[in-house]
């Protein structure tokens, strides 16, 4: 899965960009934000239908956390974020997803094994640059 990384982000705003870079780093944040949509909906499922146990939930809420915190820092705009979250809500309360069935889990499921990877790979990466620095 593509995802957005810190590393990759500061080599790029490090040195300067061609074309093709600057459209591959476009297309990088476009998947991110796209991914981060998915993950934001698996929270408002989570919320309706209360998939998760306690101690998951509140781990969930930890990674989407750190992975909004994160994203919304290295895209420089974290405000689209929220338009992403408004979208995400949105297409949750649509009549196919409002009995909480196996179409609900189906996409909760992949936003929130998602999240775990995604945010995994952030903390794997923060602790990789904090050695660093």
């Amino acid at each position: 899965m593509r995802i957005i990384t810190l590393l990759a982000v500061a080599l790029m705003f490090t040195t300067p960009l061609s074309a093709q870079q600057i459209q591959s780093r476009d297309t990088m944040i476009a998947s991110a934000l796209d991914e981060y949509g998915k993950v934001a909906g698996s929270w408002f499922l989570n919320e309706k239908c209360t998939f998760l146990s306690k101690e998951e939930r509140s781990s969930f809420e930890e990674s989407v956390a750190l992975i909004t915190v994160t994203l919304g820092r290295e895209i420089g705009n974290p405000t689209i974020l929220f338009v992403i979250q408004k979208g995400a809500k949105s297409a949750t309360e649509k009549p196919e997803y409002s009995g909480c069935n196996s179409t609900s889990k189906e996409l909760f499921q992949y936003g929130y094994d998602h999240s775990k990877n995604w945010s995994d790979q952030i903390r794997r990466l923060q602790a990789e640059v904090g050695k660093k620095g």
